[in-house]
């Protein structure tokens, strides 16, 4: 209830000043069914689940936005935007967990505060990387989409972002998230670095980032596990895609160092508890070191359009875990997915997607077994944008 007498009074505050500035309430809601098949090369039973779900191709939900003009080119501008369940009515928590922050922007380029999503994340304001597969980073768990076939970042509280005006299509970013409340700048909460650069001209759009965690080495604001000789994560992201009117192919590239698993979703993350050998935590927290690789295409079919992918990931856990715990695996994951996008109007459109999925564990520790997971999913939904 105090939730929604706080919106209440947000969208109120803003009415009351949208004369004095350009204000737009503006939001997705996204409802579809998804059946899923996950066969947990174990002694369980295989997992099989038909569900109604939120946001399989755009998270669900509603934000505002706005800018006001300073005068000599200047304008400063916010965005608020909250992520909730459609199939529940539930909200996300913190009220603007998906991005608040407030930024200037003129000749010298845009710089933004904030709560504010990484490059290598979904569908914020400053993220990037889901323009190099025909998937982006949406259709859940199992498809060839950014969050799944790379290691990816998330969103970071009391971060600065800055933009570069366009340079003949190039632009150039840099970010830093200073860490949690109470924390920030100290090595008692995780922090992330990171520079990126797009280039888009005419049929090419490319993509280049090179981006680190920082971990936590001592106690801080949370009780969470850490190490306090770790090694920060490092990751290179390289790719694009070139459109032939015809057909659009996508390419991309990654090298990843100490990236926890929980980082690249898929199986083993989302479905950790049906490990035969370490518990869903352990095997989250555990850093591997590797690279993927993603192909991808779309093309207009009737009225519509057909996108396919298909990513290979193959990593080894990393040396600085490897000689402190005294465990060794390798590690690989393939995915292949093929959808069809239907526009209805310009604001809503129909989907559906089908993906497969298979992650290789292979565990040379002495008595452990290997784990080799597969899982096949089904999608279809509706998403509408106000």
């Amino acid at each position: 209830m105090k939730k929604t007498l706080a919106a209440v009074a947000v969208l109120g505050a803003f009415a009351g000043s949208a004369l004095a500035a350009d204000v737009q309430l503006y939001g997705i809601v996204d409802l579809g069914f998804t059946y899923s098949h996950v066969d947990s090369d174990t002694t369980a039973d295989d997992l099989d689940t038909f569900s109604m779900d939120n946001g399989i191709q755009s998270t669900s939900r509603w934000g505002i936005k706005g800018t006001e003009d300073l005068g000599n080119g200047l304008k400063v501008g916010f965005i608020l935007e909250n992520g909730f369940a459609a199939d529940t009515g539930a909200e996300n928590e913190p009220m603007f967990d998906r991005e608040s922050s407030l930024f200037l922007e003129g000749s010298f380029g845009k710089l933004a505060f904030g709560r504010i999503g990484s490059f290598n994340q979904g569908q914020g304001s400053w993220s990037l990387v889901g323009r190099i597969t025909p998937f982006g980073t949406s259709f859940g768990n199992y498809s060839a989409q950014a969050g799944n076939a790379f290691a990816c970042a998330t969103r970071y509280n009391n971060t600065i972002a800055y933009q570069t005006p366009s340079f003949a299509g190039f632009k150039v970013y840099a970010m830093y998230g200073m860490g949690s409340n109470g924390y920030e700048n100290e090595s008692s909460s995780d922090r992330y670095y990171g520079i990126a650069a797009t280039y888009d001209n005419g049929p090419a759009s490319v993509y280049f980032a090179v981006d680190s965690k920082n971990y936590q080495t001592a106690a801080g604001a949370a009780d969470v596990t850490y190490d306090s000789d770790a090694d920060d994560s490092l990751t290179v992201t390289l790719g694009g895609s070139w459109d032939f009117e015809v057909v659009k192919t996508y390419l991309g590239l990654q090298y990843f160092d100490e990236t926890k698993i929980a980082d690249i979703g898929g199986i083993i993350d989302n479905n950790a508890s049906l490990n035969p050998y370490a518990t869903a935590a352990n095997l989250q927290a555990k850093k591997i070191t590797g690279y993927s690789v993603l192909l991808g295409v779309d093309a207009p079919l009737a009225g519509g359009k057909l996108m396919a992918a298909a990513s290979y990931m193959d990593a080894e856990q990393s040396d600085r875990q490897e000689v402190k715990n005294g465990s060794d695996f390798d590690f690989t994951r393939y995915i292949v997915s093929v959808g069809y996008d239907y526009p209805l109007s310009k604001r809503t459109n129909v989907y559906g997607v089908a993906s497969y999925m298979n992650d290789d564990f292979e565990n040379n520790a002495s008595g452990q077994d290997d784990w080799n997971p597969s899982a096949y999913t089904f999608m279809i939904g509706m998403r509408h944008k106000f």
